[in-house]
Formats: structure tokens, C-alpha cells, sequence
């Protein structure tokens, strides 16, 4: 069972600290930070400094920085520091990172990357949760590790039935009132599509319980449903997939409005597998620069490759067999800039 988080993280340097350290964000103790493969060095300020100069190729790109956790329970198989090694690196295959670094922590790996390539083009972030997971499964499969049941994202089953989960916004007001906003505009939901849920009594049924539902269509036809309780607006992206129009529709309720011939189409399965973007970005003005500076971050990251690999041969200079140490570990050379 294999399981990843994924984040955006806005600077590198206050993540890669993060990762490197002796302690979590509570304060408790790691027993295991270790660097088990990386492609920006594993010196925390080269790494770094190889990602801000990375950065630089697209400077107009916000969010080029992608942080991923990817744990398995204690129930499988222990997992050598290879065996993570190779699952980081798969994972940065499947999604088309290739600059990364992977840092291992107990029973749970981190990976920083960045979406940039050193050709100037940009990983696509489109369906990248849904990609993870599918990848995920591959990972499970290659490495004999218990499969995970598939989200909604890939189960199209689970949709009907997907609630977001908690944010701890939400957890702490559970936790003060007893429920939340969104807890109870589902629990009106799903009490109203009870009955003979129609939308007309539908709406007659939410406006009791003090919660308007919007029933409208964008500007390409596509339909959608906003609940407003309390002066605010909320639709599947915050209630979840099982509260969107079309799931709804699939769930017995009957429009009464001409989104009634749209809402019922399910979307295809093409439009879930679309492929990457393929167009060619335009070179920024400081594109030749960055290169150049890349190229003597690089050479450093070598050097610094080359001293850890000469400190870790020292430091495990008694022979004998170690079940919890992967001996040497080969690093992932930096592409070459051209």
C-alpha cells in the first residue's frame, strides 16, 4: 500500500531545512534523514542554490516546485534505502521531474523537485494527482507491496460517494461546535435527495434548513450547482465529487431547467487520459545566463558528491554485512546542460 501527498511549496530553502532536519514539525526526534538519491546535490545549500538557479529558466512560472510524501504502512515488506531510492526515481520518471532530491524519513520518503527541465520545458501539472496515483499502483506492483483501493480520481464508482476530507479548519470548529458548515450542508443534502428529489422540492427542502442552491451554466454550456449558507458559496471542490450536478443527476435527482440534457452526460474517458502538453516554450531573455550558472552549480554538486562519497567510505570502513545499511549508494548524476 503506497500512499503520496503532494504540495507546491513557494521557496526551497525553508523546505529543504525542513527535510534535513533532526526533528519534525512537532519537535519529535527523526530516527532516520537520510539522502537517498538526488540530482541538485545533497548539500543542503547547493540543492539549494541548483533549484533557485533552475528557476530562473521559466521566471514567470509562480509554482515550479513540487514536495511529495510517499509512505507505506509498517504492515508490508521492510524497504531498503535501494528500494525507496528506486521508488522516488520512478515516481520523478512517471510525473517527468528530473531535477530532484529524495530524503528518506523512518518508514516515509520526501521528494522536492522541480517541474523545470534544463531544456527550458515544464512538466505538466494537469490530472498530476490522478497520474500519481496511477503511478503509485505501477510502484505498488513492481515492488509486491499491498494495493491500495483507488480514489475517486481513478474509481469513477467512488465519485457518486466522494466527501472532501476535513481541513483543520473544519476539524477544530467539529471540535468546538460539533459540526461544520460543510458537514451540515451535506447532511441537508443528502437528506433532501432522500425523498423524491426532484429539484423543485429540492430546493424547498434545502431553504428550510437555510441553504440556497444554485443551479447555473458556465460560458461553454458545462452546468453546475453552488449550496450558499451564511454568504458563502459552496460546490463539489469543498463539499466533494459526490455533491457535484452530474453525480447528483446520477443519484436519481431530476432537473427541471435545460441543464437537465448536459448535467447527464458523464464526462469521457479521453478527457481523464489527456496527454501532456507538448507545445515548445519560448526561451526567456536570461535563459543563457541561467545555463551558465547551472553549469558551475553542477560542477560543485560533483565535487560535493565526490566528498561524500569518500566521508561515507571512510566512516564504513569495518566490513560485515548490515541489514539496515544499503552500503554505497550510487548518486543520480546531474543531466548534462547543453
Amino acid at each position: 500500500m503506497a500512499i503520496a501527498k503532494i504540495s507546491r511549496p513557494r521557496q526551497s530553502g525553508s523546505t529543504v531545512r525542513y527535510l534535513l532536519a533532526p526533528v519534525d514539525h512537532a519537535g519529535r526526534q527523526r530516527e532516520t534523514v537520510s539522502v537517498v538519491a538526488s540530482t541538485i546535490s545533497r548539500e543542503p545549500d547547493i540543492a539549494v542554490k541548483f533549484l533557485n538557479q533552475v528557476a530562473k529558466l521559466r521566471p514567470r512560472l509562480k509554482r515550479h516546485l513540487y514536495h511529495a510524501a510517499i509512505s507505506v504502512p509498517q504492515t508490508n515488506r521492510e524497504l531498503s534505502q535501494k528500494d525507496w531510492a528506486e521508488i522516488g526515481r520512478s515516481w520523478c520518471a512517471g510525473m517527468g521531474i528530473e531535477n530532484y532530491m529524495i530524503v528518506l524519513h523512518d518508514a516515509h520518503i520526501h521528494i522536492l523537485g522541480s517541474r523545470i527541465r534544463f531544456d527550458g520545458t515544464v512538466a505538466s501539472d494537469k490530472n498530476d494527482y490522478r497520474r500519481s496515483e496511477l503511478l503509485l499502483r505501477k510502484i505498488e506492483a513492481e515492488f509486491d507491496l499491498a494495493r491500495t483501493p483507488s480514489s475517486h480520481l481513478v474509481d469513477r464508482s467512488r465519485r457518486f460517494t466522494h466527501r472532501r476530507a476535513r481541513s483543520m479548519k473544519e476539524l477544530h470548529a467539529v471540535e468546538k461546535s460539533g459540526t461544520s458548515h460543510k458537514d451540515f450542508i451535506r447532511a441537508a443534502i443528502d437528506e433532501a435527495m432522500a425523498g423524491v428529489p426532484d429539484e423543485t422540492r429540492m430546493r424547498a427542502a434545502l431553504a428550510e434548513a437555510g441553504i440556497d442552491m444554485t443551479i447555473d451554466q458556465t460560458a461553454d454550456g458545462a452546468p453546475y450547482v453552488l449550496f450558499g449558507f451564511h454568504g458563502r458559496q459552496y460546490g463539489p471542490r469543498s463539499l466533494g465529487q459526490g455533491y457535484s450536478l452530474t453525480n447528483l443527476v446520477q443519484k436519481g435527482l431530476r432537473l427541471s431547467g435545460p441543464q437537465i440534457a448536459t448535467a447527464q452526460i458523464p464526462v469521457p474517458p479521453w478527457a481523464l487520459d489527456a496527454p501532456p502538453e507538448t507545445k515548445q516554450p519560448q526561451r526567456s531573455q536570461n535563459h543563457d545566463e541561467a545555463v551558465r550558472r547551472l553549469r558551475g552549480v553542477g560542477q560543485t554538486a560533483l565535487e560535493a558528491i565526490e566528498r561524500y562519497r569518500i566521508a561515507k567510505r571512510a566512516k564504513n570502513g569495518p566490513p560485515g554485512p548490515d541489514r539496515y545499511d544499503a552500503g554505497p549508494l550510487p548518486d543520480d548524476e546531474p543531466p548534462e546542460v547543453t
